[in-house]
């Protein structure tokens, strides 16, 4: 089996407008929020599932401290916290695989870290979803 992934086709469509400007190591973290499909087991050898309606992921976008999305993110943010308008639909695909993910809700939920020294930094911002959205982690061509 041979696959070949590319960062560089990694797209980031945040409320419509492409994000980009990703940082040198990690750019995209999804994670879900919610539990996923978990068990318990009785003491008589039963098992039971739990489908956790918790549909929630968090997303970190690490992009570099040069990069124009950083303004377009902390405009989201700072309207948002004033206006209340800032939740947006979420679209990562990857061109170079089959990894989707999809939500129609999406949010900032507070500014980066800000580092600065003898070197450029990375910022991390941090999205959640509603849980309207779906993950879907395929592989590469």
């Amino acid at each position: 089996m041979f696959g070949t992934y590319d960062p560089k086709k990694v797209i980031v469509s945040f409320g419509g407008v492409e994000i980009g400007g990703f940082g040198e190591d990690s750019i995209i973290k999804v994670s879900p929020m919610g539990d996923g499909i978990s068990s318990v087991v009785g003491c008589s050898g039963d098992v039971v599932r739990t489908i956790s309606p918790d549909n929630r992921h968090e997303v970190t976008l690490t992009l570099l401290q040069s990069s124009a999305s950083n303004d377009y993110l902390s405009a989201i943010y700072q309207r948002d916290k004033r206006v209340g308008d800032g939740v947006l639909p979420l679209l990562i695909k990857d061109l170079s695989g089959r990894m989707t993910f999809f939500d129609s809700a999406a949010w900032v939920t507070k500014q980066p870290e800000v580092n600065r020294g003898n070197t450029a930094n990375p910022n991390e911002w941090v999205l959640n979803t509603a849980g309207n959205g779906e993950l879907f982690v395929g592989g590469h061509d």
